[in-house]
């Protein structure tokens, strides 16, 4: 068990109405895809030297978990989120058309909640870590899993502080996503991806395709039919698949490509609440995309679109790394300026600014209105006015 270490930190919330964003979209830079990039040796800890247990202030962890739950019932279309008015915001230009995947109301008592407005402050729950990732909550078990990347780990994080180590060694695994099973499924920059059943037994479902072997799997979310999706950037990989890709592994264990590229780096995956909408960040080209999917889950028979550029709105923000949605279907964004939301529309709300530059983030507790962000060596937390879908 970690000793925790209790700091509070500012919390800025930048609140923003109807301003129009800029559209630019800045190359490279911000969030590194899936964490190999820096993070240091924090309290003498060596990277990968997962050792179990662990003290605050130097212990090696593992893992990572991106967040990703995705059952809920947000109706289609709508733009009631984040309770701004339509019109106006252009925010990097969402080019596909509409505001699937928005709440409207009807059953949704946060319909027009404004998601930031009154927030508290960032909440650091724990530091020492070599470079956290992958947060997603676990209601079975009432905890909080994330990566430590490097140090080879998966940590259970049981409210308010109590840590534990939960998979060592884990892979070097990033993303952590919730099966409507109970099952994880597990991102490892070993180059695969594995289904981790309750009972702790595991099994690997993504490692080679014809084209050749994955390259750095990096981030997962799961459909609520057990449809699974995943990015494959090649941060620390050594596959030889030619294509940096988004897929998709149907229920029968087929695995497609979405989409691929040869310059930039697919990172964080998530879906909107409604299902409809599957959207990718890319952390290398600092904009995030958008694939409109059926209701089964296979995505429409046309490319991908830009959602917005994550220098859109606000104090810029390079790179875009792990990202969710809340029940509104507002996106989170985790980029070097720090977390910036944005509504369906690709309006821009706000940026939650956290003291190390953020790798990803989820909902999680009992009543879902926490909002966990791993950066670099520390886990934070933030109480939210709109919950999160799961």
């Amino acid at each position: 068990m970690r000793t925790p270490v209790l700091a509070i930190a500012g919390l800025l919330l930048v609140h923003c109405g109807e301003m129009p964003a800029n559209a630019d979209g800045g190359a490279g830079g911000g969030s590194s895809g899936g964490g190999m990039a820096a993070g240091g040796i924090a309290g003498g800890n060596t990277a990968g030297g997962a050792t179990a247990g662990g003290t605050s202030g130097g212990t090696t962890a593992g893992g990572n978990a991106a967040g990703g739950s995705t059952s809920g019932g947000s109706a289609a279309g709508g733009n009631a989120a984040g309770g701004s008015t339509s019109g106006g915001n252009t925010a990097g230009g969402s080019t596909s058309g509409g505001t699937a995947g928005g709440s409207t109301a009807g059953g949704n008592p946060f319909a027009n909640v404004d998601p930031l407005m009154g927030t508290g402050p960032v909440e650091k729950i724990d530091g020492g870590f070599l470079f956290t990732e992958g947060p997603q909550w676990v209601p079975a078990l009432g905890s909080l899993l994330f990566s430590d990347i490097q140090g080879n780990r998966i940590w259970r994080m049981t409210p308010p502080r109590t840590f534990q180590s939960f998979l060592s060694p884990s892979g070097n695994s990033n993303g952590i996503a919730l099966a409507p099973n109970g099952d994880l499924i597990i991102c490892q920059h070993a180059g695969q991806v594995s289904r981790r059943f309750p009972d702790g037994g595991m099994t690997v479902i993504a490692r080679t395709l014809d084209a050749g072997t994955l390259n750095s799997p990096n981030d997962a979310v799961v459909h609520s039919n057990g449809t699974i999706y995943f990015t494959d950037p090649t941060y620390g990989g050594t596959g030889t698949v030619p294509v940096r890709g988004v897929y998709r592994i149907a229920l029968d264990g087929t695995i497609s490509l979405i989409f691929g590229v040869n310059s930039s780096q697919p990172n964080g995956v998530t879906l909107s609440p409604d299902e409809s909408i599957l959207y990718v960040s890319d952390s290398q080209a600092s904009m995030v995309r958008r694939v409109d999917l059926q209701p089964d889950g296979v995505p429409f028979p046309r490319p991908n679109v830009l959602f917005t550029n994550t220098s859109a709105g606000g104090p810029g923000g390079a790179g875009g790394d792990g990202i969710t949605t809340d029940v509104n279907g507002n996106l989170y964004v985790s980029t070097s300026a720090g977390v910036k939301v944005y509504r369906p529309d690709a309006g821009y709300l706000g940026v939650i600014t956290v003291p190390e530059e953020p790798a990803n983030c989820a909902f999680g507790e009992a009543d879902h209105r926490t909002l966990f962000i791993t950066a670099r060596t520390g886990l934070y937390r933030v109480r939210l006015n709109v919950p999160g879908p799961y």
